[in-house]
């Protein structure tokens, strides 16, 4: 009988392959670099305002309709030399390192070494709309997805005042990062974090806003960017290509009444969800709480209206840590990321007919979010509530008195003789 093979591998052929996967992760956003689109000659303008204003004063006038701390980064895009298209991209592929940096500090909380989390980062860095999102589209996604799983890794490790504020990072880059705060809300309801940790995220937030407001910007107008009515221009349809709920439904004239009753119907399900997790009193496991947050980072952008396609960003990245966290649920990824993937077809496509209808990929992330929300209402309905102690009240008129304790040895022989089988009956 043949003896097993006691070879091991080269030490340097993990490393070998790990740089190999990398340096593919480079150059699939090298290949996009020189594609402009409509974004991107908004931020063009934007960067050309911000120049014609002085640069850095610049930053104390109103400019496009997103936060301060995008327009810093596009303010240091001006230290940068070469053409302008690849600095842009440059500095927004800098926030995909920071998301593997996070992926990789996710995974290795539950399988510690360093091959799984290094596979997870190159895994997630390497997901196609990763990928398209910096490189071929110049979006800018992956700076509020980056923060926002830096706040769910330091939840994991119950850190929840940093955990809370990069959540308000998240949230000071793009509105998207709303998606990540039921999770905060539900941890606060059931006690996991403390409700003063949530101070964090609109402390955060002003304080990202204040070196703009140093340099002249109306602090009323900056710190109300997120209102609905100056929003609202953006969320014109139903859907902006998302496979969302709304690809079920074509536009019609009653649209605009539809888009309130989803914002209401998005609250009651969301709050729905967290009545269930605080009623069945959750036990906050590290598997448990990356489980909730891919069901809120998918919810969210599900029932919402007026969502694009890449606001799934964050689902997209969730969901590959939680099948790290939770290998039967490895096909949830393979969902979701099929369902992102094939609603960029049409934007990819630059106007060619639509080869698969909306609701075909709005099918597939129902599937997963189902499946998720399955798995997270069964663990609730799982665990047992703890029941509540019954007071024991003193009867009215008598005094509480010290209980006397006895040695061991007393109170041991004083069971043994109580015992009915030790009792003597006597005789007649």
């Amino acid at each position: 009988m043949p003896k097993p093979s006691t070879r091991q591998p080269s030490p340097y052929a993990e490393a070998l392959l790990i740089a190999a996967l990398a340096a593919i992760a480079v150059l699939a956003r090298w290949a996009g670099w020189r594609e402009k689109t409509d974004d991107m000659n908004i931020f063009f303008q934007w960067y050309n305002q911000m120049k014609a204003n002085g640069g850095l004063q610049g930053l104390g006038t109103e400019i496009g309709n997103y936060n301060a701390p995008f327009l810093y980064c596009l303010w240091a895009v001006m230290h940068l030399p070469g053409p302008l298209i690849l600095k842009i991209k440059a500095v927004w592929c800098v926030f995909d390192v920071l998301l593997a940096v996070f992926a990789y500090r996710v995974v290795a909380l539950h399988r510690p070494g360093r091959r799984v989390p290094a596979l997870a980062a190159l895994a997630t860095v390497l997901l196609p709309t990763v990928v398209l999102n910096a490189s071929l589209l110049g979006q800018v996604d992956a700076m509020w997805a980056a923060f926002a799983l830096g706040g769910v890794y330091y939840l994991l490790r119950d850190r929840p005042w940093l955990g809370v504020a990069l959540c308000g990072v998240s949230f000071a880059f793009k509105p998207q990062g709303v998606f990540i705060f039921p999770l905060l809300f539900v941890l606060a309801l059931t006690g996991k974090i403390k409700w003063r940790t949530l101070l964090a995220v609109p402390a955060v937030f002003v304080a990202l806003d204040l070196p703009a407001i140093l340099l002249g910007r109306n602090p009323v107008e900056l710190l109300t960017i997120y209102g609905m009515g100056r929003q609202a221009r953006n969320v014109d349809l139903l859907t902006h290509r998302a496979p969302s709920l709304y690809a079920f439904i074509p536009e019609n004239a009653r649209s605009g009444s539809l888009r309130t009753v989803g914002y209401l119907l998005a609250a009651a399900v969301v709050l729905g969800v967290i009545f269930v997790l605080v009623v069945r009193a959750v036990e906050w496991t590290r598997p448990r709480l990356l489980l909730a947050a891919a069901f809120f980072a998918l919810l969210m952008p599900y029932l919402l209206p007026g969502m694009h396609e890449r606001y799934f960003y964050l689902a997209d990245v969730l969901t590959l840590m939680l099948a790290f966290y939770r290998p039967r649920l490895w096909y949830v990824p393979v969902l979701v990321q099929a369902g992102s993937l094939l609603s960029y077809v049409e934007y990819l496509a630059a106007g060619s007919p639509r080869l698969l209808p909306l609701a075909v990929p709005a099918t597939l992330m129902l599937a997963a979010l189902l499946i998720i929300g399955y798995h997270l209402l069964s663990d609730a309905f799982a665990d047992a509530p703890a029941e509540p102690a019954t007071p024991v009240t003193p009867i009215a008129g008598i005094a509480r008195l010290p209980l006397r304790r006895y040695p061991a040895s007393v109170r041991h022989r004083s069971r043994r003789s109580s015992s009915p089988s030790r009792i003597r009956s006597r005789p007649n």
